[in-house]
This record gives C-alpha cells, structure tokens and sequence, in this order.
C-alpha cells in the first residue's frame, strides 16, 4: 500500500501497539458482520500493498507483493468462518484475487473482482462495510489515543523515533513523510487500524478500541505529515478565497476517503490557488475540517453542509427508483428528510410557513417515488425539495439582529403558548360554573407535570435524542394523535351539556361523582397534554433561536426579553379569558368552548399523522386537488384526510345523539 520509503507504514502503526495483547482474528469469533469488515479490509488494503510491489506485470518490489499475498491468506481463512451464503459468494472472488496476486494480473482488473466481493458480503450480510461514525471525530481524542498506543514507537510528532524505536525490524514508518503517504485517506489507516497487519506485531484494534476511537485515532495520524501552522494558513486561505469549497470538505464523510491529491482537485478547482504554497496549506485545512473540533465553530456552514448532504441524498433517491425500485427509492428519500430535520427547528424558528413548505415537499417526493411516478414528476418533486432547502439555506444563514431575535422569541412564546392558554382557561372556567373551584388543582397538577415533562424532554433531546430525528417526529406525532382523541371526548361531553336542563340535572346529580373521577382525571389530562405539545415544540424552537445568536450579550438578551415579554402577554390572555368566562351565557360558553376543543382535535389529528409521516411511519398517499393549511391540520395527503374525516362523522353522529336521536328516546319513554 505504501512505498518502501515507509516500510509498511500501517504495519508502523502495529509496531506502536505493542504493548498490547495479541486480539485473535474475528473470522475465528462469531459476529459475522465484524468478520465480514475483516475480509473487506484485509483485501483492500493487499490490493494497495500489490499496486506498489507489482507494476506492468513485472514484481517490482517483493516485499510488497509478499505482503499482499499474506494478506489475502489472511482473508481467506476468515472467510469460511462466515455463515454458509456469505461464504459461497465471498470465497470464489477472493479466491480469484488470490490467483490474480500470483499471477500477477492487472491492477484494474483484481479492483473489479474486489469491488464485487465487497457488494457480495454487503448484500447477504446486511452489513456497512465501512461504517462511518455517528459524530465527527475528534482529533484531540485522536491525540490522547496516540499517545497512549502508538508514540513509542513513531515518536512524539510521528517521524518513527520513539523511545522503541531501535529494537524494531522493520523500523516504525514515519507518518511525517508527506510524499509517501500522499494517496493515503483516512480511510486507509481506519482500515488497518480495525485489522492490523499480516505478518507484523500489530494487531487488530477493532477489540481493544471502538468505532469512534478508531476513527479519532486514524484522521490523528493521517493528519501528522502537515504542520500546525499549515493547517492555520490553510484555514485563513479558505475563509477568504474558497469559501464555497469550506462546504466540502467540512463534510468528514466525503473527506475520509479522499486522498491529499484529491483534496487539492477539490479545492484548487473551487478556489483560487495561487501557487503550490497556498494550495499545500489548503490541503492540511481540509484534511482536519471535518473534525469535531473545526465543526463546532461555524453554525452557518454547518447549515450550508446539512442542505448539501440533503440534496445529494436526494438525488441518490431519484437515481434508486430505476435501479432499485420505488421502496429503496422512498426509504432514501426519508434519509434526505432525516438530514434536513437537523435544521428544521431553525427554519422553524425563522419561518414557519417555509418550514411547513419543506416538510410537504419531502413528504410529496417521498410519495412519488412510492407511487413509481413517471420521471418528469419524480424530478418536479425533487426541485420542489431543492427550492425549499436553498429558501431554508438563506433564511436560516441570514445574520439576525438582537431587534429580530427579541421579535421572533415574543412570538414563539405567544404562539406556542397561546393554544395552551386557551384550554386552560376554558377549563378552569368549566369548574368554576360547575361549582367546584376547589377543584382547580387538578388542572394544576396536569400542568405543573406537563412543564416537568417538557423539562425532562428537553434534557432526552439535548442528550438521547440529539442525533435520533426520527424521534421527535414520533414523539409529536403521537402526543398530537392522543392530544386529539382526548380533545375530542371532552368537547363530546361540553356539547352533551350544552342545553341548561341537562347542565342542571349534570350538576344535581353527577357533578360530584364526575369531578372524583375519570372526568376530573380526564380535564387533568387535557390540561397536561395540550401544555406539553405546546411545551415540546417552545423547547425545541428556542433551542434552535438561541444557536441562531451570535453569542453576543445583545443577542442573548434580546431573546430573553422576548421571552418575558411573551410570558406577560400570556398571563393577561389567561386572566381575561378566565374572568370574562363568569360573564359569557352558559350555552353560548358550551358552545363556544366545545368548538374550540374540537377545531384543536381536528387540526391536531392532521398534524399528528403528518408528523408521523414525516418520520416515516405512515404512508402518504397525494391528493393534488387538495389544498394544504397546515394551520388547520389540513394537507393534501389520503392519510390526514381520512383521520379527519372520520372526527367529522364522530362529530356529525355525536350531534345527531345529543340534539336528535337522545331528545327522541326521552319523548317515547316519557
């Protein structure tokens, strides 16, 4: 894989593990997906071994090829640890790599075979050969790890003169040596971090490190042939002149398979580079960009990346309805969505209506893609999606104002807030006509465990469910869907005691029965419901306003004001709909007060199956001749149609009782 000038230089990276005890190779242990990785990796790393020791069909380096050899033995006896599929798929194909090493065939070619060997084991295993972490390394995790396992041996800055160093054969490579690792990715020092190397002291890591320490340490090391001060310059070159290339290769998924030479393409054909100097500097910049550590700083190209990944995960799904079918095609089209949600709040936060916009855009190139529609409307969906996150990509990178944030955070807290309000109040005044004031605590209750709860999601989304997007989806959808039925029942029960003969004969004879128990359990729970929907989303929303402040005191404050600005505003609207309730006709209030209970339920019941259909759950079905108003709940899909169709029937048939079908049965029993 590596040129002399290194002597295997990841066979380096073994010899600086030393200390560690022999780890057995996973074909002899029993995870088949481990084992499958072992394979792969084994194999392509022999196939770079055999590039440098076999050139034009002649040995050029026997070393080299003896390696590669070794490597693919490795392999093979792996493979028939496999499970019996696997196995009869896998062993012909590196059996012909075999062959091929030996007789030394074309480089090209063996690629080819390993190409097909690795989709073979990814198809019957089910199995991410290369999986990538689930955050971005970081490289002073990396830096610890090095130091631990491997500056014994390859020294303090990795030039192969650690304290160890002169009792070993061969030497530890030096990792400084830029020329010999040039094409080296950081994908190449995971995978012979995860294996080791045949016929050297380096074991395989996968049992003594996990996946993210593994790739901490591999970008560590591939990062040593460049010099701090590069990285510094390269970074400041970026900022100014390839701004559009930060994008790129902040993206640590595209960057760890890319070798120094493909990087300096990248960025060389973005930005300016102005001579050799610049563009070496550029390339130390990229190869670290996408760490943790450089992530962290710049919440504006962190959106730009996310809109990046989404669209092109976007276009492998439109790419996957002809090669694969609508199924797979859809499930990616969820894996876009997935990606934009990391944003969604923030959108949210700025523009609802965009948000909204976005959301229905996936959801209609999702169902597309189900219904195999033809390829002129795949592609006017798709376009829909890609307006919708270059609009998200402005609104939420657009620089806000301290002015603008106090304005946006007062509207969050009234928005979110007010819908709360006003069944509480209605509630409250509900017990009040009801003559059981004392009873108000239950309302109390359910609120004070509904802001505990927010409390505690908030804490699930800061820790949990931080990268899980399809969690909130679910957990909206459901808490809109049970918050519907729950709003439904008691708005059946105000109409039953709409007339004042029965609101009488309720009090006379029920009130008391009713409000000790599943009625009085039943108000509690619309009080904690609707406070911790509203609750759910304040807590999101304002986590999402506050990262978009740029840290200043100006800007923070300016969302606190907003806050307590929207909090008064909020109590006054409580006050008022509670004391104006004591004034207001008791029909007219029923009345009132039932319909209000039934919009929410109607427009919570749209929005929770959209909810869950946004995360996948629940199919969508396209209606084109539908409208959407999201406010109302109301979107042109089959599914929230149905469900709020059937509220309208259970609405219609509760009305037919209550004022026809009820008043006909008393007539003839009386």
């Amino acid at each position: 894989m590596y040129q002399r000038a290194k002597p295997l230089v990841m066979s380096g990276l073994a010899t600086c593990l030393l200390a560690l005890s022999y780890v057995p190779p996973l074909g002899a242990q029993s995870d088949p997906a481990a084992a499958s990785r072992r394979v792969a990796d084994i194999s392509a790393i022999a196939l770079d071994e055999y590039a440098i020791g076999v050139r034009n069909g002649r040995v050029v380096n026997e070393d080299e090829h003896r390696e590669a050899r070794l490597f693919l033995d490795e392999a093979r006896r792996i493979v028939d640890d496999l499970p019996p599929r696997a196995r009869e798929r896998a062993a012909p194909l590196l059996d012909q790599l075999i062959d091929g090493v030996a007789a030394l065939a074309d480089d090209g070619q063996l690629r080819e075979v390993l190409t097909n060997l690795r989709k073979a084991l990814e198809d019957e295993l089910g199995v991410a050969l290369d999986p990538l972490p689930d955050s971005p390394p970081s490289l002073a995790h990396g830096a610890r790890l090095y130091t631990r396992y491997c500056r014994q041996c390859h020294g303090e800055a990795g030039a192969g003169d650690g304290p160890l160093a002169p009792e070993l054969d061969p030497p530890p490579s030096d990792l400084t040596d830029d020329a010999a690792l040039r094409q080296s990715t950081p994908l190449d020092f995971f995978r012979v971090v995860n294996v080791g190397v045949a016929g050297t002291a380096m074991p395989s890591m996968m049992a003594t490190l996990d996946l993210e320490e593994r790739w901490a340490l591999a970008l560590y090391a591939s990062t040593l042939r460049h010099t701090r001060e590069a990285e510094r310059r390269g970074a400041a070159w970026a900022s100014k002149e390839c701004v559009e290339c930060q994008v790129l290769v902040s993206d640590f998924g595209e960057t760890a398979v890319l070798s120094d030479d493909s990087l300096a393409a990248l960025v060389v054909g973005h930005g300016s580079g102005r001579g050799p100097t610049d563009v070496e500097a550029a390339i130390a910049y990229a190869r670290i960009a996408g760490a943790m550590e450089e992530l962290g700083s710049n919440r504006a190209l962190a959106i730009a990346r996310t809109v990046s990944r989404a669209k092109a995960v976007v276009a492998e799904a439109e790419g996957l309805a002809d090669l694969r079918g609508s199924r797979d095609a859809a499930a990616r089209a969820l894996d876009a969505y997935l990606v934009f949600e990391q944003i969604e709040a923030s959108v949210r936060v700025r523009d609802p209506k965009l948000a909204d916009r976005a959301e229905r855009a996936f959801t209609q190139f999702r169902a597309s893609l189900l219904a195999g529609a033809g390829a002129a409307d795949v592609s006017s969906a798709r376009a829909a999606v890609e307006l919708a996150l270059d609009d998200a990509l402005a609104t939420t990178t657009a620089t806000a104002s301290p002015g603008l944030l106090l304005g946006q955070s007062f509207l969050i807290m009234v928005r979110e807030g007010l819908e709360a309000i006003l069944i509480i109040g209605a509630l409250m005044a509900f017990l009040l006509k009801a003559g059981a004031a004392e009873r108000k605590r239950d309302i109390g209750y359910g609120v004070l465990a509904a802001l505990g709860a927010s409390a505690v999601t908030a804490l699930g989304f800061a820790t949990v469910f931080r990268s899980a997007t399809r969690h909130q989806e679910l957990l909206e959808g459901v808490t809109m869907l049970l918050a519907a039925a729950v709003l439904f029942w008691v708005s059946y029960w105000l109409v039953s005691k709409i007339e004042v003969r029965k609101w009488q004969e309720f009090v006379r004879a029920q009130l008391e029965k009713a409000l000790a128990s599943k009625r009085a359990f039943a108000l509690g729970a619309v009080a904690f419901l609707a406070v911790y929907r509203e609750g759910f989303e304040t807590v999101l929303f304002y986590t999402a306003l506050f990262a978009t402040a740029d840290g200043s005191t100006q800007s923070i404050g300016g969302v606190l004001v907003g806050i307590v600005a929207g909090a008064v505003i909020l109590v006054a609207v409580y006050f008022v709909v509670l004391r104006s309730s004591r004034r207001i006709p008791l029909k007219l209030f029923f009345a009132v007060t039932s319909a209000l209970l039934y919009l929410m339920a109607f427009t919570f019941a749209g929005q929770g199956i959209a909810e869950l259909q946004d995360a996948g759950v629940v199919s969508a079905t396209l209606l084109a001749w539908m409208p959407s108003i999201p406010v109302l709940g109301i979107f042109p899909t089959a599914q929230t149609l149905t469900v709020q169709l059937l509220l309208v029937a259970a609405l219609t048939g509760a009305l037919l009782w209550v004022f026809w079908l009820e008043p006909k049965a008393v007539r003839v029993r009386s």
